[in-house]
């Protein structure tokens, strides 16, 4: 979209987030492209040949404040090359958040902040913005210092400033209820990626487990290896998209289904990799003597592990079960729909079921993909 007069005219991105099952406009940039890190696959590497910019703080918080108010955006999702030191990355981006918010914005504000950032500007981007993320980039670090090898160190410049976010979150938690926007409501998050040096996906669910449990961040990302001409990666093999997608279930379970990373770590293969199934599907077939359940005695946390039942299905059968026994394919099929109840049936304990989930039919059905 472009947006001012035609003497003054910038041409910005509107990224279509998606959250709670809708998608959100947000203007998503780049405070500047121009960096002095150099990360063995980003476009974006010092000595990279290409067109480099910046925002000024000023016009980029004009920009946003006239989108949002045109009712284009919801809100910015800021981060930023490293052009000089973290801190001077850092103050800038806040510069934006700041003006912003005098000018009125009471929006969506997702601030990547840059490694290495002091901890008092962390303080002040909690108290702007309502999310906040920095890119882990790896899944230890020694993936870490062979991807950004000029970044700082893993374990200092990385892990310590995603605890100190979520420290401060965590004080401001009086704040954050009386206030309108801003003070980390959205949490925390970050992104690895994916393929780009050797790895396997053990690594990633193992840090994933970590990051969801111990720390508490909201989101976790997985962005795939392209490779990028002139860059020190660009004739490597681009990672398959299946792998980042199977990637993204599996940490949803351990996310939102309690799964462990023992249970996760019995369907990789030998090399730690995710096989291209459905991973409870896999699950189910590792384990078959949890299944057929009792969905009525089941409790949340079996129901949960059934493919194809998420959270909000797994309630509405405790609720339902209150009120009614579950014995019937027709009892189940009122609940959850026809189409669900078939791919459920062969997982829970029904009178009527004439095929059991040991059967080799259901069993390679459940599999195809």
């Amino acid at each position: 979209m472009t947006v001012g007069a035609s003497w003054d005219r910038s041409t910005v991105p509107i990224y279509e987030a998606v959250a709670h099952g809708r998608c959100v406009p947000l203007l998503k940039t780049l405070l500047t492209n121009q960096c002095t890190n150099d990360c063995m696959y980003c476009e974006f590497r010092a000595g990279r040949d290409g067109i480099r910019d910046s925002w000024n703080p000023e016009e980029l918080a004009r920009v946003a404040m006239h989108l949002w108010d045109d009712g284009e955006i919801e809100g910015l999702f800021l981060s930023s090359s490293v052009f000089k030191d973290p801190d001077y990355v850092t103050e800038r981006q806040i510069s934006v958040l700041r003006i912003l918010r005098s000018l009125g914005h009471t929006g969506y504000i997702h601030l990547r902040l840059m490694p290495g950032v002091s901890r008092h500007y962390i303080r002040e981007a909690v108290e702007l913005a309502d999310r906040i993320g920095i890119n882990l980039e790896a899944p230890n670090k020694e993936v870490f210092s062979d991807l950004c090898p000029s970044k700082g160190g893993f374990d200092e410049s990385i892990l310590k400033r995603l605890e100190w976010v979520i420290d401060e979150i965590k004080r401001a938690d009086k704040e954050r209820k009386e206030a309108k926007f801003g003070f980390g409501r959205s949490g925390v998050d970050t992104q690895m990626i994916v393929g780009a040096v050797e790895d396997n996906d053990l690594e990633y669910l193992k840090t994933s487990e970590w990051l969801y449990n111990s720390l508490g961040l909201r989101r976790v990302y997985f962005s795939g290896f392209e490779p990028i001409q002139q860059t020190p990666l660009e004739n490597k093999c681009p990672c398959p998209p299946y792998r980042e997608y199977r990637l993204y279930q599996s940490s949803f379970l351990i996310r939102d289904y309690c799964f462990k990373i023992e249970d996760l770590a019995q369907i990789v293969d030998d090399r730690g990799f995710l096989p291209n199934m459905d991973p409870k599907i896999v699950f189910s077939k590792k384990n078959p003597d949890m299944f057929p359940i009792d969905l009525n005695t089941a409790t949340y946390y079996e129901i949960v592990r059934i493919p194809r039942i998420g959270p909000l299905t797994a309630r509405k059968i405790i609720e339902v079960r209150k009120e009614m026994k579950i014995q019937y394919f027709s009892d189940l099929e009122r609940i959850v729909g026809a189409n669900i109840a078939r791919a459920v049936s062969p997982y829970v304990d029904l009178k009527d079921k004439r095929l059991t989930y040991f059967s080799k039919e259901i069993l390679n059905d459940s599999c195809k993909e």
